[in-house]
């Protein structure tokens, strides 16, 4: 459990390793189970519910939501209204509610999955609610694996889009990319599918929407879709395809610096600096 000093930096002491969560409270034991009994895929009813709650409740909750009151301002999604297939979207994790983003601002019109940590599935209510939005959790077992990647791949035949958070842990408002992890990209590899990466930007809150929001606002980058290498296999063909990848997001908070809102430092800057004033 992280420690936040409570100052004008709004300073946060950053987990010994990038894939570990960022998180201040104490978390209830994981009550999910997602084995090989786990059902990827629904009854038709539960479908049908899907469906409702994903574009007639959520879709417009998000959407005012995110532009009222996150500010969310998408940059370059021309670049992807050519793709006509299925295709795996990634972003960097930072912000509790960045998924809408993937599954409202990203994908449009098209039926949008995230692949999710399945802890979040034991927040009460907005747990209960995920599998109905249609968010996919991790498998725990080698059959629960199985029939978590042939549910992927019906979606992406269905050509639609899947979205993955590659930096696998989520740290809210840092403004850094951090090193990503390579399930994301196996399914565009396997599938000779596109990624689409895109970058969120913090940028600070002016005029009136410091009366909404003290928070940053969001502003979204979309980068060029990225390929499979067809002269390249396996590992290498994966490992390429995340290195562009990282580099073309990289290339854009490299471009459009990220408001810091949050300052993280390590446990040994913490307790060399800060450790007595708390």
């Amino acid at each position: 459990m992280q420690k936040r000093i409570y100052s004008k930096q709004n300073i946060v002491v950053m987990p010994s390793s990038f894939d570990d969560k960022v998180l201040f409270n104490k978390t209830k034991k994981k009550k999910i189970k997602v084995d090989e009994n786990y059902k990827y895929n629904k009854n038709i009813f539960y479908k049908i519910w899907q469906f409702v709650l994903y574009y007639f409740i959520a879709r417009p909750v998000f959407l005012i939501y995110g532009k009222v009151f996150l500010g969310i301002k998408v940059y370059g999604k021309e670049k992807i209204k050519h793709i006509k297939t299925g295709a795996i979207t990634v972003s960097n994790h930072v912000h509790y509610v960045d998924f809408c983003i993937a599954t409202h601002f990203i994908a449009g019109n098209r039926r949008s999955h995230i692949i999710s940590n399945k802890e979040n599935f034991d927040v009460p209510v907005a747990g209960k609610l995920l599998s109905g939005y249609g968010v996919m959790p991790l498998p725990d077992t080698t059959k629960a694996h199985i029939n978590f990647y042939k549910q992927v791949n019906v979606y992406l035949k269905k050509k639609r889009f899947i979205h993955l958070f590659p930096e696998a842990s989520m740290w809210p408002y840092y403004n850094k990319l951090r090193s990503f992890k390579s399930g994301a990209f196996h399914f565009a590899c396997k599938n000779n599918l596109p990624v689409i990466p895109y970058v969120l930007v913090f940028r600070k809150s002016k005029g009136i929407g410091k009366i909404l929001r003290t928070r940053p606002r969001i502003s979204v980058y979309v980068c060029d879709p990225i390929y499979p290498n067809s002269e390249l296999k396996g590992k290498e063909q994966n490992l390429d395809i995340l290195n562009k990848t990282h580099q073309a997001m990289q290339r854009v908070l490299d471009e459009h610096e990220s408001f810091e809102y949050w300052h993280y430092i390590t446990e040994e800057e913490y307790n060399e600096k800060y450790k007595n004033l708390i």
